[in-house]
């Protein structure tokens, strides 16, 4: 483990409050290596269990101690939080940054104290650090052929419609969830429409706005990419306010919609036979926690190369939770499995 000196430590402003320690400083001489574990937000519970699972594992696997630090889903807290890492005696980070812009002068600081530093989700700027991601790719692209297919068998002469609801400047939301939706849908339909995705980043109150908007004028809308499970809780409000939102005997009438961050609530919609929310991208946080760690220590250990001139990226499972294809016990299992931590 790195040495720290309380020089450095005032020199950072201390360690920041959004750091939560999982043990003393004063175990430096004989502890293993020292590794900042981010979150987006502590208060989300996929990002509550894979915390868990990260402390746990990298202690059980390494030998490492693991100290989380809470972004509190504020993009300067989280910048904050990368100037800390040079100054808190860490062998190695897994961050999670939402401003990489911001977030890069901190980076750059940490690579030239030879600390191993790692990125989830997305690459941050022209470092080159390696990034652990999800195979959302490839669940969007399931789920957009899923719902395609079904939504063709029960309304054979109602041509597709499709919106995504996200992030349109988003890089790795748009080939990782967007994109791929939408050639889902076309590998079943290729006439099918796309109205493409609308920016619904102010959040469930912002989608809300746009469902009720979009679907007034255009009412033929019936394939609805809802690409975060808070957007899909506005989603659904701005169909039930249309008097939407419904399943017939199982079988859609007027949408399907998918979503992101499969949860418990999500799961009673899902397998409610009259709600339109059928599917959700699983983001399992233990399978998560335990690849960004991995990851890590493949940099400390010099297994995976601590930059490059782009971005290695290193994909780890997503399920696809289906109405149609994951019976309900199964579903209700793996959420068990994944959060139960």
């Amino acid at each position: 483990m790195k040495s720290v000196t309380l020089k450095n430590l005032f020199n950072k402003g201390l360690i920041a409050t959004s750091m939560i320690v999982a043990s003393s400083l004063a175990a430096t001489v004989q502890a293993n290596e020292r590794i900042a574990f981010f979150v987006s937000d502590l208060s989300n519970v996929f990002h509550q269990s894979q915390a868990t699972e990260a402390k746990r594992y990298a202690k059980e696997k390494y030998g490492a101690e693991v100290v989380i630090f809470d972004g509190k889903a504020d993009s300067a807290v989280m910048t904050q939080n990368v100037d800390q890492v040079a100054a808190g005696a860490f062998d190695g980070a897994s961050l999670h940054i939402w401003d990489g812009e911001a977030a890069t002068p901190g980076v750059i600081e940490a690579l030239e104290e030879n600390i191993a530093m790692t990125s989830f989700f997305s690459p941050i700027t022209d470092t080159g650090i390696p990034t652990a991601r999800s195979d959302e790719a490839t669940v969007s692209f399931e789920m957009g052929a899923q719902m395609a297919k079904e939504w063709m068998a029960a309304n054979p002469n109602k041509p597709i419609a499709m919106v995504q609801l996200g992030w349109p400047n988003h890089t790795e939301v748009t080939s990782g969830r967007t994109n791929p939706f939408a050639q889902g849908v076309l590998s079943v339909a290729p006439n099918a429409k796309n109205l493409g995705a609308l920016d619904a980043s102010g959040g469930q109150e912002a989608a809300k706005q746009i469902i009720v908007d979009l679907l007034t004028q255009q009412p033929e809308v019936n394939l609805i990419y809802s690409e975060a499970s808070n957007l899909t809780v506005g989603t659904m409000a701005g169909l039930n306010q249309l008097g939407r939102g419904k399943f017939k005997n199982g079988k859609p009438v007027t949408e399907i919609v998918a979503s992101v961050d499969f949860d418990s609530v999500e799961f009673g919609q899902i397998y409610d036979h009259e709600s339109s929310l059928k599917l959700s991208m699983g983001l399992p946080p233990i399978e998560t926690a335990r690849g960004r760690i991995d990851l890590v220590m493949d940099v400390i250990n010099k297994k995976v190369a601590p930059r490059s001139d782009k971005a290695q990226e290193f994909f780890y499972d997503a399920y696809t939770i289906s109405y149609w294809s994951m019976p309900k016990p199964e579903a209700e299992q793996w959420l068990k499995n994944q959060f139960n931590n």
